[in-house]
């Protein structure tokens, strides 16, 4: 269970230098455990996740590629799905949760998107011709002093700049900004989906606020998936947004409900509905 979210996710960062100490067995089995219980995305759509111990011998002849970019660590999280509608979005949900739990017990993690179709990352969790593996990510302990490293990833994707609160979300269409009422009632929901983590921080949500329904809207970066063919990362952050909201509305007790019912608004150009969030 994730618990004071706001403060998970506000901790949260990516993490790519780690130490070679080992996960405890004690925190290792919680791991587990909330990965069994954590096979089921928001939109009815199954997710399978593994964690991946290179010091094993089930693992040790596996060499997992991170594109050179992961250092320290032999532990990996790996997740597949199957093609089906809001499959992706069902991963990016599914996913966030365990990489938040993992915060909470103080690992690091890193979101790592592409293609994993035939690579190590495939073997090692047995991926059959009809599933993908969307993402991955390491977890292990890490230094609190980051390295040159970390450092340089986070200045070269902006991960420190964020949109402002007005350029994401809205009031029942996308030229009316949120009253101060809707932002003093929901902003914090808001807030926490503004500091969801995204593939190259282009931060793709767009939330408007209709009566007392949250309609989620991806608003895509052109081009940007094109070299990769088995996943759709601005899909997958889309889940992620949605975690971060469904988490805090969760803990703070208030009733929801997510729905599949498109409002009739004009959208913007590279704007497209994904799913609506009724509050009861």
């Amino acid at each position: 269970m994730i618990e004071n979210i706001e403060q998970v996710i506000r901790t949260r960062k990516s993490i790519r230098t780690y130490t070679n100490n080992l996960i405890e067995p004690e925190k290792k089995q919680l791991i587990l455990e909330f990965i069994n219980s954590n096979s089921v995305g928001i939109f009815g759509n199954e997710v399978e996740f593994f964690l991946i111990d290179a010091n094993s011998d089930e693992f040790k002849n596996i060499k997992l590629g991170t594109y050179g970019v992961i250092s320290g660590t032999k532990y990996f999280i790996a997740g597949k799905i199957k093609n089906s509608n809001l499959n992706f979005e069902d991963f990016g949900y599914c996913m966030e949760k365990l990489i938040l739990y993992c915060t909470q017990l103080n690992f690091g993690t890193c979101w790592l998107g592409g293609t994993y179709k035939k690579t190590a990352f495939s073997a090692a969790i047995d991926l059959r011709d009809d599933e993908i593996i969307p993402a991955v990510s390491p977890v292990g302990c890490f230094d609190c002093n980051k390295t040159f490293v970390d450092k340089a990833f986070r200045y070269v994707v902006g991960a420190d700049n964020r949109k402002p609160f007005d350029e994401l979300f809205f009031s029942k269409s996308f030229n009316q900004k949120l009253t101060e009422q809707e932002k003093e009632k929901y902003g914090f929901y808001l807030e926490m989906v503004r500091l969801a983590p995204s593939a190259s921080n282009k931060e793709p949500w767009r939330v408007v606020l209709i009566d007392h329904v949250f309609h989620f809207y991806l608003k895509r970066t052109p081009n940007y998936n094109k070299t990769i063919s088995h996943s759709d990362l601005q899909r997958i952050d889309m889940g992620i947004g949605i975690a971060h909201f469904d988490l805090s509305l969760s803990e703070k007790k208030i009733s929801h409900q997510w729905t599949i019912e498109p409002p009739t608004i004009e959208l913007e150009d590279l704007v497209e509905y994904i799913a609506s969030c009724e509050i009861l």
